[in-house]
This record gives structure tokens, C-alpha cells and sequence, in this order.
């Protein structure tokens, strides 16, 4: 099975994974063949992944970080939060949908505690989102809650310590709920209006009852090791080890996605930017151990290899996770193999993945987290889709 771009699917494809609607229930089944007008609706519809039968990868088995159940409850929670922030700003959340929040919580804890995958992004979702700016929100809390949560169990968190650090991982960026135009496009440099999210975010939870650390996930996420963060510009350990996660993973997660004004980057392209932060805006130890714990492309991914090649990430090895085995299926001109074959990019150094599926890289460029680019089109970002 292979994970492609709708966009790139073709009539006659058989999906490997189910689709469902906003309510949950089952738009296209596994085993669905694809017509002209079905890929055309999926796009249109804002599905940018799929998850494909394709032969010769039989045996690949996509990793998936959580169950797909696990992601219409979370994707649920999320949506009951936005629908009553909708019609305007509150100061409290109502207390079922606070209970909502801690029951998809403890599903995503114990997912990501008994399937042991490899730490990897996006999540990708299954459900059709039609709002472009309500799925960045959904995808972008899913993808830090996920990533976040998944640290956090590795490092031994446990109990109600854990159940409070994933709401506040998946929580962090509430307040933008509360501003107007917060879902378009908020401001990263500084507390302007836009900036105020966290502070916003903080008292909405904090007064609708969530743990201390929930809370605190809001408010900080912005803050930076060196001061230069906000709302307080707090310096190195003043800013709680776990929150920590939580702006590595907001930032990372942007940077890969281009959202805010900024351009999409390969995996690698954003982890090699925020190498280059590490011992100033962020901790060096941390950056590390996301280096050595990120599986950049996941396996089941369609890539294309500097070559021109394109193929699909079959396998990993636990000393070079951003060096993956990928199996070859189609040559430079983009023609079906009859052999597919394997090449290891640990091994083969000539190599390097230069983009997804089909797709030439984005040519974003790195950027200072005080600049922008202009938004590329959703066809042409890297989205979350498990």
C-alpha cells in the first residue's frame, strides 16, 4: 500500500483505506475504485492524501500512529471546541465537551502506548474537511498532540500527568479560536493581536477546568529558550521540559505544512532548520533526540528520488531514520516497473529524496522565524492525512 496525492491518484485505483465524513460515517470503503469523478470530488472536497493498493507493495504496511476510530473521537473533540467558539469568543468551554476532550486524550494515550510505531508526521486524516482553514487547525493539533504525546510517553510521563500534557499538545493553540481572523493566518513574530492567542488560550482552558499543565501548554508554546519567545520571554529551564515539545513540534509541524505566510519544506529541510536554532531558540539535547526519533517520511510514502525515480519508503533503519529504504516503481519518466527494486539511502549517498509522490520540491528556502513567504495553494503543501 502507498500513500499519493489525490491529485495524482488515477481511475482505476482501488483505495487501501477508508474515508469517512465529518460524522464518521463511511464515504468510500477500502477496496473502492477510483473514477475521474470520484478523485476530482476527494480533492475538491479537501482530501489531498490517499491511501492506495498499488502493486508490488503488497507487503508495506503505512505506519499509522493511532487507530482510525481513535482519529474521528479526537477529530470530534476538536470540532465540538471550534463549534462553540464559532459565533464568538467565551470564557468557558462547556463541561461535556471538556469531557469529550479528556475521553479522546486517554484514546490517543493509549493508542500510541500499545502500537509502539515509529514517531513519525503527519497524521493523516480520513475525515473530509471542507473548510481549508478549519483542517490546518484539525491537521496542526493533531500532528503536535500526536508527536508531543508520543515524546512525552517515552520519556516516562504516566497518569493524569500524561492525560493533561496530550490535551495541552493538542490544545495549544485554542486562542486562535478566539481571535478574529486567528484561523488565517496568526501572527508568529510577536504579541500583536494575533499573538495574544496564548494568553487567550490559557484562561479559556484554565477556567473551563483543564489541569494546570494543559493550560500552560497554551500559553507558552511560543516562549524560547534564548527570551526572545512570548508572552513573558522566559529564559532556559523557566519554561516547563515539556512545553518545550510542545514549540518544537508547533514549529516544525508549520514549517513542513507552509502555513503562515511560509513556503512548504521537506522534512529534512525543516529539521535542518530547526538545527539551526538548537542552543538558542531551542534546547540542542531535544533537537537531537527529534533527530534521532522522527521518522521524516513515513513508511508507505510515494517519494521521488533525486534521480527522478519515484518510490515508495518500504523500510527504516533505527540508526539513520532520515535515510529510509525505498522501493523503486517507477523509472525517471515516470513509467510502471515490472521489477520494482529497493534502494538504500543509508548505503547509497548519491541518493536523496528531493520530493513527494509526482512533485518537484517547494522552493521555500529558510527562512528566519521572523520572516514570510507568500502562502503556496493547498495542491502544492505536504498535509496530514494516518
Amino acid at each position: 500500500m502507498i500513500i499519493m496525492r489525490t491529485s495524482e491518484c488515477r481511475p482505476g485505483m482501488k483505495l487501501g483505506r477508508s474515508i469517512y465524513t465529518e460524522q464518521g460515517h463511511v464515504l468510500a470503503g477500502r477496496g473502492f475504485t477510483l473514477t475521474d469523478h470520484a478523485i476530482q470530488k476527494l480533492h475538491q472536497m479537501g482530501l489531498p492524501f490517499l491511501h492506495i493498493e498499488e502493486q508490488g507493495t503488497e507487503d508495506i504496511a503505512p505506519d499509522q500512529a493511532i487507530r482510525d476510530e481513535t482519529l474521528i473521537v479526537l477529530h470530534g473533540a476538536l470540532t465540538h471546541v471550534m463549534d462553540e467558539l464559532a459565533d464568538g469568543p467565551k470564557e468557558t468551554l462547556s463541561p461535556t465537551v471538556v469531557r469529550f476532550c479528556y475521553d479522546s486524550a486517554k484514546m490517543m494515550i493509549d493508542d500510541l502506548r500499545m502500537r509502539r510505531n515509529h514517531l513519525c508526521l503527519p497524521v493523516h486524516l480520513s475525515t473530509m474537511v471542507t473548510d481549508g482553514d478549519k483542517q490546518h487547525f484539525l491537521e496542526h493539533a493533531l500532528n503536535v498532540g500526536v508527536c508531543a504525546t508520543k515524546l512525552g510517553l517515552e520519556e516516562g510521563l504516566a497518569g493524569e500527568e500524561l492525560q493533561a500534557f496530550a490535551m495541552g499538545a493538542m490544545l495549544h493553540d485554542v486562542g486562535r479560536l478566539l481571535v478574529p481572523g486567528g484561523l488565517g493566518d496568526p501572527d508568529e513574530n510577536g504579541p500583536g493581536e494575533a499573538g495574544n492567542h496564548a494568553e487567550m488560550g490559557f484562561r479559556l482552558l484554565r477556567d473551563s477546568g483543564f489541569p494546570t499543565l494543559t493550560s500552560q501548554c497554551a500559553l507558552l508554546h511560543h516562549e524560547r529558550v534564548d527570551g526572545s519567545g512570548y508572552p513573558f520571554g522566559l529564559k532556559g529551564n523557566r519554561i516547563h521540559s515539556l512545553i518545550q515539545w510542545v514549540s518544537i513540534f508547533d514549529l516544525f509541524d508549520t514549517l513542513v505544512n507552509g502555513r503562515n505566510g511560509r513556503a512548504s519544506m521537506l522534512p529534512h529541510e525543516a529539521l535542518e532548520y530547526l538545527y539551526g536554532y538548537a542552543g538558542t531558540l531551542f534546547d540542542m539535547e531535544k533537537i537531537c533526540r527529534l533527530r534521532d526519533s522522527l521518522a521524516l517520511f513515513p513508511r508507505g510514502t510515494t517519494v521521488q528520488l533525486s534521480s527522478g525515480e519515484i518510490g515508495v519508503v518500504s523500510g527504516f533503519h533505527e540508526d539513520s531514520k532520515q535515510r529510509p529504504i525505498v522501493r523503486v516503481i517507477r523509472n525517471e519518466h515516470g513509467a510502471v516497473l515490472d521489477r520494482p527494486y529497493e534502494v538504500d539511502l543509508k548505503r547509497q549517498l548519491h541518493l536523496m529524496i528531493s520530493g513527494f509522490g509526482g512533485s518537484r520540491p517547494a522552493d521555500g528556502g529558510m527562512l528566519p522565524p521572523s520572516q514570510g513567504e507568500a502562502r503556496e495553494s493547498r495542491s502544492n503543501q505536504v498535509f496530514h492525512v494516518v
